[in-house]
């Protein structure tokens, strides 16, 4: 049985790490990798865990008071589909709504993209009730981004 905890910045780090090289053809860039590894230490996280094996990481944070956004989220390849992903997302909205949150949101690759991987990662979110806000290019970044947004009331 699938068990959900909070966990420390530091365990989330070496989880994160561990997944990031699982699915490469999740999280192609170095450099945006480091980021997050390092990103995770410091904010909320939750991890998945199937006996003693650790194997998903919902992080989050909250950039406004009445928001968290869902900072970075992935589970092991051999765990896909299985519903771990959306027990990490209902872990995060419940403690969001415990700190205050009203709303929790999520950026990823748009769908305007046309790549599969990150095609189902949107269809996922849709699936566990976000809804796209806008598409945006960040500066610097070569793609259009998603950004969307999950009501907790």
């Amino acid at each position: 049985m699938i068990q959900i905890e909070k966990i420390t910045g530091e365990l989330a780090q070496t989880l994160c790490r561990t997944i990031t090289e699982d699915l490469p053809e999740y999280f192609g860039l170095p450099e945006a990798n480091k980021h997050y590894i390092i990103g995770v230490k410091s904010r909320t996280n939750f991890a998945a865990k199937d006996e003693d094996n650790t194997i998903g990481l919902v992080s989050i944070d909250f950039p406004y008071p009445n928001n968290a956004n869902i900072y970075w989220l992935a589970v092991k390849r051999n765990f896909h589909r299985q519903g771990i992903g959306k027990q990490l997302i209902e872990a995060a909205c419940q403690f969001a709504k415990i700190k205050g949150a009203r709303t929790i949101t999520v950026e990823t690759l748009s769908p305007s993209e046309s790549d599969e991987n990150y095609l189902r990662t949107y269809l996922f979110y849709q699936s566990v009730g976000f809804n796209p806000l806008f598409d945006l290019k960040p500066k610097k970044y070569e793609w259009n981004m998603v950004y969307m947004v999950k009501n907790l009331d």
